[in-house]
């Protein structure tokens, strides 16, 4: 339900355009092992293009609060903001966590189903759950159809201040 309600929020009420949109799942590891997150896969499937449904490593789809405790694989949702010539010139897919500071994640949906243990072993949680995140200031910058975080009214009104104080002109 988490992915479905993401995407609802995202693209339904705040009308977010699915084309700029991608996901991103996790492609398991063998040598660990653990496996691909295709529950994720097949829930993303009912929403999005299979071909915006990205595979990510466990360093970027597998989250983990420290070398120890709960954990388990992660979904994000990430958009391309970039102008439509950039678009056409390289695919948004080609720069999904790749830091390009305009292809960027805006919710991370984190299955929590494992317990690291001290040696570094899984053990199945015995009772799952769904820790949801979604980058605020970034938000606000994609619904106010923004390039930075710091143009958005969030930042706007505090930077003017901070001119006002230092006479700068904010961006020079």
């Amino acid at each position: 339900e988490a992915i479905r309600w993401a995407w609802e929020f995202l693209t339904e009420i705040l009308k977010i355009d699915k084309d700029r949109l991608y996901v991103t799942i996790f492609k398991g590891d063998k040598e660990k092992p653990l496996e691909r997150d295709k529950e994720s896969y097949d829930y993303w499937t009912l929403n999005i293009d299979k071909n915006r449904i990205l595979e990510g490593s466990e360093k970027d789809n597998f989250w983990e609060m420290g070398e120890t405790g709960p954990c388990g694989p992660c979904s994000e949702i990430h958009i391309d903001i970039r102008d439509d010539g950039e678009r056409r010139k390289t695919p948004g897919h080609l720069l999904v966590n790749k830091g390009h500071p305009q292809v960027i994640e805006i919710w991370n949906l984190v299955f929590i189903q494992y317990n690291r243990k001290a040696n570094g072993d899984l053990e199945h949680l015995p009772s799952k759950h769904v820790d949801t995140g979604m980058g605020f200031e970034r938000l606000c910058m994609v619904v106010q159809g923004k390039k930075s975080n710091y143009d958005t009214d969030v930042f706007q009104s505090v930077i003017a201040e901070l001119s006002v104080i230092t006479d700068k002109t904010y961006g020079k």
